[in-house]
């Protein structure tokens, strides 16, 4: 078995989409929160355009985190266990930002 053990190097990729998965994940549940409160109680259609520009907006956060952890995974040389959180978290708002449309829009 030639298989290397993972250097202690910092994996840059995996920490940027670490940091953009916590991000995102933390700005769609916001958003979301605001939007089904907002749908609730009725005053979603003055602030609809604007939830719907931010959450978005950190999705699309979300999806970037995806690609740079799916690029970090593959890095050999350095640890990657943070680009696979990165990457899950990523995802993660992706799905809740996709989840809240259909609550809210259905």
């Amino acid at each position: 078995m030639n298989e290397h053990p993972p250097s202690s190097q910092p994996n840059v990729l995996g920490d940027t989409s670490l940091r953009l998965g916590i991000a995102s994940t933390a700005l769609v549940f916001a958003t979301g929160l605001c939007a089904l409160l907002g749908a609730r109680q009725g005053w979603l259609q003055l602030l609809a355009v604007p939830l719907f520009v931010c959450g978005a907006t950190s999705a699309f956060l979300g999806l970037l985190g995806f690609g740079l952890g799916a690029a970090g995974l593959f890095n050999k040389e350095r640890a990657r266990a943070t680009a696979a959180v990165g990457l899950a978290l990523g995802m993660l708002g992706v799905c809740l930002f996709l989840l809240v449309l259909r609550v809210v829009g259905g």
